[in-house]
């Protein structure tokens, strides 16, 4: 263990990252200009959960830019928003902090976002319960992003359906009306109803006033061969062997295609294919001509679309190997797959310490834990080397240490013999400037049994230092399996952090 009071460059790209949130609007955008510039998308995050639980996440931040390299253009965020209201349907910090780090990520790797409230099953459920909520979701969502550049988009709900449909079209009107007091020229997603159908278009009722509006429908048919095999649908879970061919299903596809044609044409709303897919119990040869399929037809009719989805089920890339599902992949992106598969890894830059950081150097990628823990961002006195910190309000010593601490998920693959390095900035806030805290720094697996690379045990005082902790890689690891924890529990004082920082095989040459 080495203590450290570097400050230096890396100090400021840090302090930078920490600061990051919404990005400034921009110039207005056409909702035209942003189907064209929107093109590909994908689904991601609805059911990570990393939404329960940061330290099992699935989804990393880093994985933005992964998509955009992959060459996608876009991603919709399927927001599960209900599950984070209180019962005055406030949203919680951990939901806009949790939120904001994918946006920025999302933002910084030139993705255009749909942030897409996707509490559908809730509001066939319970109309009457549903409304209120959403009308708080969309007021809380305004005021949140209003600083957001145009590449953010809101999608007001996800697949209206059963009991809603009677009631969507005044839906629509009232969280545009709340939306349209900050956001007067964002561009708003909608869709039909019965789940997102283009059967229902022609029930669609929008304001002619407003020209930020995009359309999107949904597409799944033939239903028995997109959906067979799965569980949550009783007439096809038992289904399997269905398959897909051009010869027997674009005739229907075009067909069902250019009545949503014509629909925009005459209305002059443009259109995002907002979901489509085969489930993977399919087979594989069929998965992969209709997904081409759908997405060229797409295309031939100069609409965006949003593959279902990256991670889960439907699957277009494998989170825990670290890449995309090649079949489905290619078939999507027929272009980018083959270049990103041939083009060799870049060098890394010895002396670049950005390019050997293996986490989420920010405040809120921290996940403290034990019974009743909680953490509240601070700004820091005046001339201390962070700007912000996050404050563990301890006042009790534990029976052991690991009984209370802070995790920090480390996103990126690590294999043998790669030598990484934790740097923490870490205070107590101590009565006196000779007290002395224990905490110890560990390197460790993510799960059970927890094994741990190294565990550095460091004391800590009321002035602020960096704690340096190595550790040598004993096998390959995969994207997060491994994470920087801190033991807390023998501190009887609040302990103030720095963001986290995790680096492999940073060594800088002599300047």
């Amino acid at each position: 263990m080495k203590r450290n009071t570097f400050v230096g460059a890396f100090g400021a790209v840090v302090l930078t990252l920490m600061a990051c949130g919404p990005q400034a609007a921009q110039a207005e955008m056409s909702p035209q200009a942003q189907v064209a510039a929107m093109k590909r998308g994908v689904n991601v995050l609805g059911y990570d959960p990393l939404w329960q639980d940061p330290a099992r996440a699935r989804f990393q931040p880093r994985l933005m830019s992964v998509i955009r390299d992959g060459g996608f253009n876009t991603v919709r965020i399927n927001l599960h928003a209900f599950q984070h209201m209180d019962k005055d349907n406030r949203l919680s910090p951990f939901y806009f902090s949790t939120l904001d780090t994918m946006v920025d990520a999302a933002n910084k790797a030139g993705l255009h976002v749909i942030l897409d409230l996707h509490n559908f099953n809730e509001c066939a459920e319970d109309v009457t319960a549903c409304r209120p909520k959403i009308m708080a979701f969309w007021t809380q969502m305004a005021e949140h992003y209003k600083g957001a550049p145009d590449t953010v988009m809101f999608e007001i709900l996800n697949e209206p359906h059963g009991p809603v449909n009677a009631v969507w079209n005044d839906m629509i009107a009232e969280n545009l009306k709340i939306i349209r007091k900050t956001h007067p020229r964002r561009n708003v997603i909608v869709g039909p109803t019965s789940w997102n159908s283009l059967n229902d278009l022609e029930a669609l009722s929008l304001p002619a006033e407003d020209k930020h509006l995009i359309v999107t429908f949904h597409y799944y048919e033939p239903f028995v061969f997109t959906h067979q095999g799965a569980a949550w649908t009783p007439q096809f879970k038992d289904v399997k062997g269905v398959g897909w061919t051009k010869a027997e299903g674009q005739a229907r596809l075009d067909a069902d295609f250019d009545k949503v044609k014509a629909w925009s044409a005459r209305t002059g709303r443009p259109i995002l294919l907002g979901e489509f897919g085969a489930y993977d119990k399919g087979p594989m040869d069929s998965r992969v001509a209709y997904t081409d399929a759908v997405a060229r037809a797409a295309e031939a009719r100069n609409w965006a679309w949003a593959y279902w989805q990256l991670d889960s089920d439907f699957i277009v890339y494998d989170i825990p190997a670290d890449r995309w599902v090649k079949p489905i992949h290619d078939a999507l992106i027929p272009e980018q797959a083959a270049k990103a598969e041939a083009t060799p890894a870049p060098q890394v830059d010895p002396n670049d310490v950005m390019a050997h950081v293996i986490n989420t150097p920010k405040l809120s990628s921290w996940t403290p834990y034990g019974e009743g823990q909680a953490s509240t961002p601070i700004k820091t006195a005046e001339g201390a080397p962070i700007r912000s910190a996050l404050r563990i309000p301890l006042s009790a010593a534990q029976p052991n240490a690991w009984d209370v601490g802070a995790v920090a998920q480390i996103g990126q693959p690590v294999k043998a013999g790669d030598k990484l390095q934790a740097w923490v900035w870490a205070r107590a806030a101590t009565p006196d400037a000779a007290t002395r805290v224990p905490m110890n720094i560990l390197i460790s697996l993510n799960k059970a049994p927890w094994t741990a690379l190294t565990n550095t045990p460091v004391q800590i005082s009321s002035e602020w230092d960096m704690y340096v902790v190595q550790a040598v890689a004993d096998k390959d690891y995969e994207p997060g399996t491994l994470m920087l924890a801190l033991q807390l529990g023998k501190s009887a004082f609040p302990i103030e952090l720095g963001a986290p920082v995790v680096l492999r095989n940073y060594a800088p040459t002599a300047q």
